[in-house]
C-alpha cells in the first residue's frame, strides 16, 4: 500500500502564502534589529511560533495577523501581496 504525499492545489497555494508572508516577517524583524524572543513576547506568543512563522511552516490565525500588521504598522495585505499594486484595496460593494 502507497500513500500520496502530492498536495492538493488549495494546499500548495497555502503553502506558498505563508512562505511569503514568513520572509516578510523575517526581513522586517531583522531590518528592525528584533530578536524572536522580543517579537514573540511582543505578540504574546512562544518563540516556536514566530519562528514556524517565519519559516512557512505555520500561517498566523486571522486575530494574529492582524495584531502583526498593527505591530508593524503596516496594512495586513502588505503582508501577504508582493507589491502595492497586488495589494487588493476594494470594499464588501465593488
Amino acid at each position: 500500500m502507497t500513500f500520496s504525499t502530492s498536495r492538493t492545489k488549495k494546499e500548495r497555494l497555502e503553502l506558498s502564502t505563508a512562505e511569503r508572508f514568513g520572509k516578510r516577517l523575517r526581513l522586517w524583524r531583522r531590518a528592525e534589529g528584533l530578536p524572536l524572543k522580543r517579537v514573540s513576547h511582543d505578540l504574546d506568543v512562544s518563540v516556536s511560533v514566530v519562528s514556524q512563522w517565519e519559516r512557512g511552516l505555520r500561517f498566523p490565525s486571522v486575530k494574529n495577523l492582524d495584531r502583526i500588521a498593527q505591530y508593524m504598522d503596516i496594512p495586513v495585505c502588505s503582508l501577504l501581496y508582493e507589491g502595492k499594486n497586488d495589494c487588493p484595496h476594494r470594499t464588501l460593494d465593488n
